[in-house]
């Protein structure tokens, strides 16, 4: 069964078309070769904890979100960054695990990336995830889509990028199956930069 719902939410449905747009569109920027001292490209890994907001499930959350970020063109505080996540949802000792990828832009409040100061991001991603209820949230199959946004603080220790992150995340499966609840949660993500 989680087989079948899996390759029925692959079928093309035009809900999806703006998704797929989207990731595509993200994912094919032209991005900044490395030039100088400038650093144009990055790998960061993440962990944060959450837990469920507006629903009152009470559910506890961890991730682990590794990441490459790439300098985009011309724009010296913009950058495109992709982003994996290993996600745990534990509701009522029941787990649920997500596992996915997401594009994302984040938009650096200062121009020079050797300074720390803050920053908001934002993207939208795919996931597979491995139970269809999450306490009273009916998520409908195992293929669901995760939108997130953030805002958090770089700090640079020595020579070590270290980022504060608050983040949003909506996962949904975009009217895919008939039920579509979704679950909102918001997170404090302590990643480090390499």
């Amino acid at each position: 069964r989680p087989l079948n719902d899996m390759l029925n939410a692959l079928t093309w449905r035009p809900k999806v078309f703006w998704g797929i747009f989207l990731f595509l569109a993200m994912a094919s920027y032209p991005l900044k070769e490395a030039s100088g001292e400038d650093k144009a490209r990055y790998f960061e890994i993440g962990i944060g904890a959450g837990t469920d907001m507006m629903h009152g499930l009470g559910t506890e959350q961890a991730m682990i979100a590794p990441a490459i970020n790439l300098k985009i063109n011309d724009v010296k505080s913009l950058w495109f960054r992709l982003e994996g996540d290993l996600e745990l949802i534990n509701d009522d000792r029941r787990l649920t695990f997500v596992a996915g990828a997401t594009p994302m832009l984040r938009l650096y409040f200062f121009a020079d990336q050797n300074k720390p100061g803050f920053f908001i991001e934002g993207g939208a991603g795919i996931n597979l995830i491995s139970r269809n209820t999450i306490g009273n949230r009916e998520l409908g199959g195992v293929f669901i889509f995760s939108d997130m946004a953030g805002v958090g603080y770089k700090f640079i220790a020595g020579k070590i990028p270290l980022f504060l992150t608050y983040r949003y995340r909506h996962l949904s499966n975009l009217c895919l199956y008939s039920h579509n609840n979704g679950l909102d949660s918001h997170y404090l993500m302590l990643s480090i930069g390499f």
